[in-house]
């Protein structure tokens, strides 16, 4: 059993079941990131941790005891929410300290604490400033260290850096992580990003109508996703409908080499493979044969729109310094077998 465990855990609004039967083990220590599109059960899967929703069935262990049924002041977990939640008229140490007075913790050991974790964030010179003196990163820190100077079991977050510019937001996932992983506080990051997720977590939880279809390292999880649905959501993919036939996925006339699981002969499938998998070649050099459309120059690779006899292929290619095929070019499409993925295809809409 791990250090958090939610064992078949549900939530059900009137007669909207926001979330099904959920399984997952975390270990002390680890980050896990709950990922997945809006209205998929990740935020009220975090809330029903959190105490600020009750689960219809299913049960939470923290550290072997059960507090499926404990008000949010008894876990002692620490949340940060998307707005921060700061105090306007408090000092950047007065809001830090503030969970420590609530718990009445005496001023020595209390200022000795919010000064510990000030370093620990890079905020110590700014321990007089008020809120509105920070920049948006310097008060997601504030929120954190906050959330973190109670010494909780778990961290909890919701979105944590949807308000900051994209920048600023790529920095803070660096430094969220580095903070995470000096204080060794078991975290769970609710979140929509998969960049976000994929970035900076031991493991992600890829959730989809109220159920958790994945749970994987992000490495696996991008390489290998176990639906159609994952595919798509994590990451740039092409997505071929085909039919799994003789160790192959046929696209109209053309067999193209994949890796599938307990995929039936003649079964309906989706090869799905991501663009930079796809080597561009001379035209009759590779599996495929195509034209570029269009063409995107990214600073660092370049992206192609290949029309080919079964559809439009989205190709990505590393900036080597050179001029790359041209629009109206003629060019092969190529890729190791292992590379692409056939898996059936998905049941209904996503949530």
């Amino acid at each position: 059993m791990g250090f958090l465990t939610l064992q078949s855990l549900s939530k059900v609004f009137g007669d909207f079941t926001a979330v099904r039967d959920v399984d997952l083990s975390v270990a002390k220590g680890e980050f896990v990131s709950l990922l997945g599109p809006s209205g998929c059960g990740k935020t009220t899967t975090l809330q029903m941790i959190a105490g600020l929703v009750e689960p219809t069935k299913g049960t939470i262990t923290l550290d072997g005891r059960d507090i499926t049924r404990e008000k949010p002041s008894r876990r002692g977990l620490g949340i940060v929410f998307q707005s921060y939640a700061l105090f306007p008229h408090m000092t950047v140490a007065q809001n830090v300290a503030f969970g420590l007075e609530m718990r009445k913790v005496a001023k020595a050991e209390r200022d000795r604490r919010v000064k510990e974790i000030l370093g620990l964030v890079h905020l110590a010179p700014f321990a007089e400033r008020y809120p509105r003196q920070l920049s948006g990163g310097q008060r997601q820190r504030v929120a954190i260290a906050r959330a973190l100077v109670i010494e909780p079991p778990v961290l909890l977050l919701d979105e944590p850096l949807s308000n900051l510019d994209a920048k600023l937001r790529e920095e803070m996932q660096f430094e969220l992580r580095r903070i995470q992983r000096s204080v060794g506080t078991t975290t769970i990051m609710v979140t929509h990003d998969q960049a976000e997720a994929l970035s900076i977590s031991d493991r992600v939880v890829v959730m989809e109508q109220g159920r958790m279809t994945q749970i994987d390292a992000p490495y696996r999880l991008y390489e290998r996703p176990a639906t159609a649905f994952i595919s798509s959501f994590v990451g740039k993919m092409n997505r071929i409908e085909a039919v799994w036939r003789g160790g192959r996925a046929e696209a109209g006339a053309v067999a193209l080499p994949g890796i599938a699981e307990s995929l039936p002969e003649g079964a309906p499938a989706i090869l799905t493979l991501r663009p930079e998998k796809i080597l561009l070649k001379p035209a009759g050099q590779g599996l495929l044969d195509g034209r570029v459309a269009s063409r995107f120059f990214l600073g660092s690779y370049w992206l192609f729109n290949v029309e080919t006899p079964i559809g439009t292929i989205l190709v990505s290619a590393p900036n080597q310094g050179g001029e790359p095929a041209g629009e109206g070019e003629s060019v092969a499409l190529d890729w190791p077998p292992d590379s692409a993925t056939v898996t059936a295809p998905a049941q209904g809409a996503a949530a």
